[in-house]
């Protein structure tokens, strides 16, 4: 399906959009976990999600990091809200770092499940796909809210290391608050 909204974001702006408070609340409730250990795509440090431990900068590149993973036992969860233009090549990381490592990584990315691309990433992986009843809303760069929404639906697939294949989860957002 062809996206017939036209993007109204700069193009050196298109990698910097924030995650929303409810969207990372709604995660962590959802995986029944209080904290991820690494938030996997930062710009900076003072950019992290807050209830990560430890994050992955844009300096040090997550795409060339050996693991996306902190050394603590009760962190097998990382989070990856990935740069829109390398969302596949960060899912396709994910999918190595959990098979190396037998821990999860859960994605943000756009719900696009009738296209080639999805086809040829996400099936035959083994995902848990979480669908919202919505759209979230990003932050700027800056931290402020948009004025606008994003012009595509987004869905949270957490990466497992074992075999289940695509599983589909809907829910609400907001009510784990």
């Amino acid at each position: 399906m062809a996206i017939l909204n036209k993007s109204q974001t700069e193009k050196q702006n298109k990698d910097y959009w924030r995650t929303s408070e409810l969207l990372i609340n709604d995660a962590l409730k959802l995986l029944n976990i209080e904290m991820f250990g690494v938030d996997v795509c930062c710009s900076s440090e003072d950019v992290k999600i807050e209830k990560a431990n430890f994050c992955i900068t844009e300096q040090h590149d997550a795409l060339k990091c050996n693991s996306w993973f902190s050394l603590y036992e009760q962190d097998n969860t990382s989070f990856c809200n990935p740069p829109f233009s390398k969302k596949w090549e960060f899912f396709q990381k994910a999918i190595e770092q959990v098979n190396k490592f037998s821990k999860q990584v859960l994605m943000v990315l756009p719900y696009t499940p009738a296209t080639k691309t999805w086809h040829d990433n996400v099936h035959g992986q083994n995902c848990i796909i979480y669908v919202p009843d919505g759209r979230y809303q990003y932050l700027l760069p800056n931290g402020e809210k948009s004025a606008s929404s994003c012009n595509f639906e987004t869905c949270l697939v957490l990466i497992v290391p074992f075999k289940c294949g695509n599983v589909i989860v809907n829910y609400k957002r907001g009510v784990y608050e």
